[in-house]
């Protein structure tokens, strides 16, 4: 009899989580879906914000656009690398996801500098290798200000700017997850782990819904 509950123990623990994940992969079980976030119009209908064209510079001097991240799906932020506390906490968290992920061809990343006078393609590099990241999965980019600060606040809806006697500034420490369709599918507080768990679940039924649109 002790034997008999020793076998269902570990059914219980190996067999069933083996099979649970199968069941995920391979069948259309019911989930979900992500909310695609958007302007509500007078008809009650929502039209998803898209994020527009762009077209900067990553931390390899290569010019990078929309057309990079065609298929893909990424998570976008904003920062600058002389940033003390903030922005160090959002990219090491930031990490976590693409240390799971880095083998992944349908997930990129992309950081928008909001310092482009002091965050050169230099500085980039450097900030990019002390992450160790891959250059070709994680764009550390920078451009003109304006068209940096127009992405941000039209584009990615995700910022504050605050106004002082010297410059506008860009503040924000969210995590923005981007679509194919170039449609915004989740906010997440880069400084709050649980938000970072949140963005990782996300990710997964993000991945679940473009695999039940494939021919099977």
């Amino acid at each position: 009899m002790k034997k008999k509950y020793q076998y269902l123990l570990l059914i219980i623990i190996f067999i069933l989580p083996v099979i649970w994940g199968l069941l995920w992969k391979y069948s259309k079980i019911s989930y979900q879906k992500l909310p695609v976030f958007g302007s509500l119009e007078m008809s009650g209908d929502t039209t998803p914000w898209v994020i527009p064209n762009f077209k900067f510079v990553n931390q390899n001097n290569d010019t990078i656009s929309e057309k990079d991240f065609e298929g893909k799906i990424y998570i976008a932020n904003f920062f600058f690398t002389s940033c003390a506390e903030v922005c160090p906490r959002m990219n090491k968290n930031l990490f976590i996801i693409y240390d799971k992920y880095k083998k992944n061809k349908q997930l990129m990343f992309i950081s928008h500098t909001v310092d482009p006078d002091f965050d050169t393609v230099a500085i980039l590099k450097e900030y990019a290798k002390n992450l160790k990241v891959d250059d070709y999965k994680w764009f550390f980019v920078t451009g003109s200000k304006k068209q940096l600060y127009d992405l941000a606040i039209e584009g990615y809806k995700a910022v504050a700017v605050s106004q002082n006697s010297d410059r506008d500034f860009i503040h924000s420490d969210k995590l923005v997850l981007v679509d194919k369709e170039k449609h915004i599918r989740g906010f997440y507080d880069s400084q709050d782990y649980k938000e970072i768990m949140r963005l990782e679940d996300d990710l997964k039924i993000l991945f679940k819904e473009y695999s039940d649109k494939e021919p099977k």
